[in-house]
């Protein structure tokens, strides 16, 4: 297939082929010119299963073959060593289980593979720190695919905080939840399976905690932003599986010496058993509230995927609305894809908007919760050795 003159084409490899691969490749695939995108075009070069290689050969007559060109031909593979191998691969998106990202992207990086990696990027910081330790010594670009701050919504949030539109940000209270029947789960469902590192936290919990970091921390960046000084957190678990159900945090960030009070707060607050009110329209509501002296926006629909703001000024100005549709039926995860083929095609190793340092910053956060519940997963996920045989990726969704 030929491709328009100045134009970066990214040929991905797809590391596992479940559901949210199978969201991210159909997103890809979607024509950029159809979100105003003029410089990259994405095409699936190969998908691997670590079960068989009819996996993976069902996920591209499945998903890849009726959106992509007849011409452009996608590899099955039935191991993630083959993938990580192909020469014709230029970004592996990994879309495994998050118990398994360290050992995943440790596999790609040490092949000199530019990783997109699905959301936590591990399961703790000493983890993350040594994948960008490694992304670093092999100049490899890697990125944690958290699609949510690529969502044009949170590129004008963020642009609202940095123009003080409604002034100093002293609050940010955010929920994000599904309102899971667990009792009828089985056993072996990611929420539930410690093997997995399953639980609210780590599945649904960073999205809650990635709009206080993306509000109070990146918003910063000109005053050199520091870490959270104070911690507090409260959680439940599901007996007898030892996974958390419902989280709360309440985190105190030090703000700039030029702000009102020098301070804010950041409430997070996770439940695979609440409902989420921006996930039913008779509950429909706004699920991120961020309070400055001058206003408050709201975030309106579910935390990781909204798509309207509303401001609303405290004494200046009327309220208004803003709808951030995601264009052409997408998912919405094309933004972050397009951001990573843009760094990596410019040489760079790491996006200025999840960089490397708050990714880690996120998960000592989930450390710190984890370490004051006394949550723990088995020694083989939580290792930062490498390479280490983990148990099979057995979930029932």
């Amino acid at each position: 297939m030929r491709f328009e003159k100045d134009v970066t084409v990214v040929r991905w490899g797809f590391m596992a082929t479940g559901d949210i691969a199978r969201t991210f490749a159909r997103d890809i695939l979607i024509d950029p010119k159809s979100r105003d995108v003029h410089d990259v075009v994405h095409v699936v070069a190969a998908a691997a299963s670590s079960s068989s290689v009819d996996n993976a050969k069902k996920f591209i007559s499945a998903v890849v073959q009726p959106l992509q060109d007849s011409q452009t031909s996608c590899k099955a593979y039935g191991s993630y060593e083959e993938l990580v191998k192909d020469p014709d691969v230029d970004i592996i998106y990994i879309s495994t289980p998050h118990s398994h990202h360290f050992q995943n992207c440790m596999l790609a990086l040490s092949n000199r593979k530019a990783v997109v990696c699905e959301k936590p990027i591990t399961v703790n910081a000493d983890q993350a720190a040594v994948l960008y330790q490694t992304a670093m010594r092999n100049k490899c670009f890697l990125m944690e695919a958290v699609w949510t701050r690529f969502f044009p919504l949170s590129i004008a949030v963020r642009q609202l905080i940095t123009d003080s539109s409604i002034g100093d940000v002293l609050r940010v209270y955010v929920n994000n939840s599904t309102g899971t029947d667990v009792s009828a789960l089985d056993p072996t469902h990611r929420y539930l399976n410690k093997d997995l590192a399953g639980g609210a936290l780590l599945d649904i919990g960073v999205y809650a905690l990635t709009w206080l970091f993306q509000t109070l921390y990146h918003t910063q960046h000109q005053h050199h932003p520091q870490p959270p000084s104070q911690l507090a957190s409260l959680v439940t678990l599901h007996q007898p599986s030892g996974t958390d159900q419902m989280v709360s945090v309440v985190m105190h960030f030090d703000m700039p010496s030029n702000s009102t009070l020098k301070e804010a707060h950041g409430l997070a607050t996770t439940s695979m058993v609440l409902p989420d009110a921006g996930s039913k329209s008779h509950l429909a509501g706004p699920t991120v509230h961020i309070y400055g002296l001058h206003g408050e926006i709201q975030v309106w629909g579910p935390a990781h995927r909204a798509q309207k703001i509303k401001v609303i000024p405290k004494s200046n100005g009327e309220p208004y609305e803003q709808d951030f549709p995601i264009p052409a039926g997408g998912h919405g995860m094309f933004w972050e894809a397009d951001a990573a083929a843009r760094c990596w095609s410019a040489g760079l190793l790491e996006c200025e908007t999840i960089p490397w340092e708050e990714s880690i910053l996120v998960m000592k956060t989930v450390d710190e919760v984890r370490r004051q519940a006394g949550l723990t997963y088995p020694v083989e996920v939580e290792t930062t050795a490498y390479p280490v045989q983990l148990r099979p990726k057995v979930s029932k969704a």
